[in-house]
């Protein structure tokens, strides 16, 4: 394979990127590199988090389906039996709709446009509370919305008993021993927030996530590994009212790479880039993370450092 500092050469990245870029093999050797200086003229640190965007939502629907697993969450009741708060129409849809896609709810964006300020979960579940009805029948269609993700994290909660990010480190990530990740709110630590403007995103679910570039590398290559017995329930495709099969699991874009089964997602936000891939047949996994780059330059790096492994 060529060195991972080749690859990113290779995709031209503009003078200065912070950049950090994981990739891991079958035997679960990680190659990691950082690159490009923060605002502040430091330079970037393989210890720095990045934030994750939507790449996310796939430890939120690990989580969910942890709970699944054990019998302690059915992703078929109503939404509304977990959160009661809200009006009628969260009866008509399931958590596994909420999971997929198909819950009929209004894209994320809708909701953005008309925000006052951050992206957070108050303002996001005061909307919903004022929301008439959803943007389509349940099931009827895919439509992918950050508010699906930010509800099913609120159901882990209620389910669970725990803060969100609290179920995440303690059930997730510690007893895979992942550390330098995770979800969190108060990010000011965190150089790269200097650079992501007026309006940060700080929901948890659909968002929230941080993360060094070794970590998640490690997170995927555990996931390849299905060390956390979830795979049957993420990885399986959603399903329309029709039976037509939707292409998308619990946080997870579902692809394929050399006729093997290829789990995808992306994500962005203001300066925030983040791609994420993991192939379980062959065992490979690759994530970037970079701040202030075209995601287009992002996607091709990662396209390039999945295809050298392969």
């Amino acid at each position: 394979m060529r060195p991972l500092a080749s690859l990113v050469d290779s995709a031209c990245f503009p003078t200065g990127t912070p950049l950090a870029v994981a990739r891991c093999t079958a035997s679960g050797v990680i190659e990691d590199i950082v690159a490009g200086s923060w605002p502040d003229g430091r330079a970037v640190e393989r210890s720095d988090r990045f934030y994750g965007a939507s790449l996310a939502k796939q430890l939120t629907g690990a989580a969910a389906a942890m709970l699944v697993r054990d019998g302690r969450f059915d992703p078929d009741q109503p939404v509304r039996r977990y959160l009661g708060e809200l009006p009628e129409w969260a009866a008509t849809i399931t958590a596994r709709q909420l999971a997929h896609h198909l819950a009929g709810l209004p894209a994320a964006g809708e909701l953005e446009a008309v925000a006052p300020g951050d992206w957070t979960d108050d303002f996001v579940l005061g909307a919903l509370a004022a929301l008439p009805g959803l943007s389509a029948p349940p099931g009827t269609g895919y439509a992918y919305s950050n508010i699906g993700y930010i509800l099913l994290a609120r159901i882990v909660e209620r389910v669970s008993g725990q803060p969100f990010a609290a179920f995440v480190d303690s059930q997730l990530l510690a007893p895979l021993g992942v550390e330098g990740m995770g979800f969190a709110s108060d990010i000011a630590a965190f150089p790269q927030r200097a650079v992501m403007g007026p309006r940060l995103p700080l929901t948890l679910g659909d968002g929230g996530l941080w993360s060094c570039g070794r970590s998640f590398a490690l997170w995927l290559h555990l996931q390849n590994e299905d060390a956390l017995g979830i795979a049957g329930i993420v990885e399986t495709p959603g399903r329309l009212v029709d039976g037509s099969e939707v292409r998308y699991g619990w946080g997870l874009g579902l692809r394929t790479h050399r006729d093997h089964r290829l789990l995808i997602h992306g994500g962005e936000w203001t300066a925030t880039v983040a791609k994420a891939v993991r192939c379980p047949a062959l065992g490979i996994a690759v994530i970037a993370m970079a701040a202030d780059c075209p995601f287009q330059t992002l996607d091709y790096l990662v396209q390039m450092a999945l295809n050298d492994a392969a």
